[in-house]
């Protein structure tokens, strides 16, 4: 009897623009995702009544506002996870590469925490910091809105998906809240088989414009598979501020293997803040999309697992009254990098309290199905980060069958990362990818 459940997840951020193109699944559908629901500016161009008009951005305005304010609580009840995940998957090597994202981990449990029930759900709510299930799906939804933007030119879009075995029953309650809440399609058919494979190749093309095609005819689902859950965020930006290719310069980068030459690019006198916490200074750069890419580097004589566990980075990240930053003048120096990881999640899960979902004689699916033992096998994720000149691009595939430092004395500093360093990428200070680089 088919009793595994296989939780895959994708994620791609994009630099450039690619259509997706017409979307074709012959696999049965049960539901399908919800828009996005937020609202655009009222446009003064549309109205002929400048009353209405006034009213109209009144109402977009306090709704702006109330989703800054949800967020905002969002990613405070979530900076827990953020931080202990990031130590516990990020903290486990000191030479090599290694990737997460934070927020597709976040999405793909909270739908498991949609589909059970007791204490296989209350588990996944604690560790989000949520009372229960409404305040989780609210938490989604802010999460969900907050990082969702599309002005034609800048996106930044996710997508989810759950792929049920053929025949097996389900509650069409529990379908419509993936749908509406975790803005979720739900499709049916036969797991393992060619037919569904493509498919979920196909959706997953479909929502990362393509960006993943070397590995979405790979998709091959064991026969065993009763379900399987897909996620992607799509994302296209290039830096604020692009780096120009002549002022590169070849030079030693300090990993723990030994040293190699790799190519810096570089910025000159270029006006940023510069943060700086107890075993750590860092800059952020930003993307025309109004994300952030944070850079942050450990001080002399201590290492990224130091920075991670501590977590107080993650407080600078998230931009929890951060107090340790000032405007200066900064020569920057970054390698150009293509790095990646594949992680299993499922021990740092575990040891953060989410343990019945693996658990074959604890778990409850009660919300999805009562005909079938369904349990978690593995929760891998795998991720893929490249920054050049012009911006980042960036891939995920996530599979689950001490006194302050003081302040720099200079107006002029430099930062260079010619040595191990740790990255995050956040959208309103919710951290998207978050990475340690050992290796450029």
């Amino acid at each position: 009897m088919k009793k595994t459940i296989a939780l895959i997840l994708c994620i791609a951020l994009l630099l450039s623009f690619a259509s997706c193109g017409l979307l074709v699944i012959t696999a049965k559908t049960v539901s399908r995702a919800s828009d996005s629901r937020q609202t655009q500016r009222p446009d003064y161009d549309d109205y002929d009544d400048r009353s209405v008009w006034q009213a109209d951005v009144d109402k977009w305005e306090a709704e702006q506002k109330l989703l800054s304010a949800t967020t905002k609580a969002t990613v405070t009840d979530l900076a827990p996870f953020f931080a202990t995940g990031s130590a516990q998957f990020l903290g486990t090597q000191e030479s090599q590469n290694l990737l997460w994202s934070p927020v597709n981990a976040y999405i793909g449990l909270a739908m498991v925490a949609e589909l059970t029930a007791g204490e296989s759900r209350q588990q996944i709510l604690d560790m989000f910091g949520a009372a229960d299930i409404a305040a989780l799906r609210r938490q989604v939804g802010a999460v969900w809105e907050s990082a969702y933007y599309d002005n034609g030119h800048e996106v930044s879009s996710l997508a989810n998906s759950l792929w049920l075995e053929e025949g097996l029953s389900y509650q069409q309650d529990t379908m419509d809240n993936l749908a509406y809440h975790y803005y979720a399609s739900v499709y049916q058919g036969d797991l393992g088989s060619q037919k569904i494979n493509r498919d979920i190749g196909a959706w997953i093309d479909h929502n990362t414009g393509g960006f993943l095609k070397k590995a979405t005819p790979d998709i091959n689902l064991s026969p065993e598979t009763i379900l399987a859950l897909y996620s992607t965020i799509y994302f296209q930006a290039k830096w604020q501020d692009e780096f120009v290719k002549s002022n590169n310069t070849k030079d030693v980068f300090h990993a723990p293997n030994g040293d190699k030459t790799v190519t810096f690019m570089n910025k000159k006198l270029a006006q940023m803040n510069y943060y700086w916490g107890d075993k750590f200074s860092a800059v952020a750069l930003w993307l025309k999309n109004g994300s952030r890419m944070w850079f942050v580097l450990p001080d002399e004589g201590y290492t990224t697992a130091d920075v991670l566990t501590d977590g107080q980075y993650m407080q600078m990240v998230l931009q929890q009254d951060w107090e340790n930053e000032k405007w200066m003048k900064v020569n920057l120096s970054v390698p150009k990098f293509d790095v990646n990881s594949t992680l299993n999640l499922k021990a740092g899960l575990q040891k953060m309290g989410v343990t019945d979902v693996f658990n074959e004689a604890a778990v409850n699916f009660s919300q999805l199905t009562g005909d079938v033992p369904i349990f978690l096998t593995e929760a891998n994720q795998s991720v893929r980060v490249q920054i050049d000149e012009k911006g980042v691009t960036a891939a995920a595939y996530i599979e689950i069958p001490g006194a302050t430092s003081p302040a720099p004395p200079e107006e002029i500093v430099d930062f260079v990362l010619d040595r191990p360093f740790l990255f995050a990428i956040t959208t309103a200070s919710i951290p998207l990818f978050v990475g340690t680089v050992k290796m450029p």
